[in-house]
């Protein structure tokens, strides 16, 4: 049996691929197990279309799988134009925010919240629910640590609307940019979560949440952008082998329109050997991300190699390089466990 999350974003300030779409927000259906994009649900592809240097939009199609629905009570410091929580603070600040839950079935259910810090995926989309990637050294604060709410659960009658309510406490030390998180509201299994099966037969566990962003500022400073090759490693990706570049955004901000281009050559050569690109994708503030650039069914080499990565944001460009060395047993190893290699 595999094991299905549908996350639903609410709100606008995310770049997904592959994603689908309800009521306004973007739906992510991630198999737990082999961690790759699925389409057999009853959905609409969802069309993304630039409106602003952080936004992105889609068409509103909807879902009924989902039991309910969540909406931001949006308080006087919010800032024009999203319905999720963007939030001018100041420092030192505390105030309460609320989070209309309906539940729109027929029979009572209990919803858990749950909160965690904006982060980047290897695919170059953003995450606001918890995420494997974690949140850079180089964030001011974890917005998830400036939050408290004393709610575990929250206990929704049948076609009733409840009030999620928690607490944001910002540090007396004044920041620059954006903290960037989001608040998953996850239906709590009763008894089984539902289950079907797929075309071949395989049964399929299914877990529902919504996430609502949030974002912090407390000024308008303009910041600058910029990214950062940290290292380079071979890896894997669903048990395919994969060399990574590390993409390391170290400002508290966004960076939006992100074109990637990957190159791995033997050190002191030209000779390109690996490659990949990919454009239109988002990194989240202080957050790193894992850029893939997968071998599809080729053997690792050992041995000394250099990383380029040349990527646009905007009109912001870099040129960026970093030595990396594969190891003998390293490779060996990969080469091992790549499921696509024939034996």
């Amino acid at each position: 049996m595999s094991n299905n999350v549908c996350i639903f974003i609410i709100g606008g300030n995310i770049l997904l691929k592959g994603c689908f779409v309800m009521n306004g927000g973007v739906m992510k259906m991630e198999n737990k197990r082999n961690a790759v994009w699925l389409g057999w649900m009853k959905f609409v592809v969802a069309l993304l279309v630039l409106v602003g240097s952080d936004v992105f939009v889609t068409q509103v199609v909807k879902a009924s799988e989902v039991n309910f629905n969540v909406e931001a009570v949006l308080p006087d410091n919010q800032r024009e134009g999203s319905s999720y929580f963007d939030l001018d603070m100041a420092p030192g600040q505390k105030q309460e925010l609320a989070v209309k839950v309906f539940n729109h079935s027929d029979e009572d259910i209990v919803v858990e919240p749950d909160i965690a810090a904006a982060t980047t995926n290897l695919n170059g989309a953003v995450e606001y629910g918890k995420a494997d990637e974690q949140l850079d050294k180089t964030a001011p604060y974890d917005i998830s640590k400036l939050i408290s709410n004393d709610e575990q659960e929250i206990k929704v009658p049948a076609q009733r609307a409840v009030f999620y309510k928690f607490n944001v406490t910002m540090p007396p030390k004044e920041f620059n940019g954006v903290l960037a998180g989001g608040i998953t509201f996850r239906e709590k299994e009763q008894n089984e979560a539902k289950e079907e099966s797929n075309d071949q037969g395989i049964s399929i566990k299914n877990t529902f949440s919504l996430v609502l962003a949030l974002l912090l500022r407390e000024n308008e400073t303009a910041l600058n952008s910029d990214l950062k090759l940290t290292k380079a490693t071979a890896d894997q990706v669903n048990a395919r082998n994969v060399i990574f570049a590390h993409l390391q955004n170290p400002t508290a901000k966004y960076l939006n329109q992100l074109t990637v281009s990957a190159k791995v050559t033997k050190r002191n050569q030209d000779e390109v050997i690996y490659k990949a690109s990919q454009e239109q994708m988002q990194m989240a503030p202080n957050t790193t991300m894992t850029f893939p650039i997968r071998l599809l069914g080729e053997k690792i080499k050992s041995g000394k190699y250099t990383m380029t990565i040349d990527a646009t944001s905007g009109e912001d460009k870099w040129h960026l390089t970093k030595d990396f060395e594969i190891k003998a047993d390293e490779a060996r190893k990969l080469n091992k466990s790549d499921v696509s290699i024939e034996k």
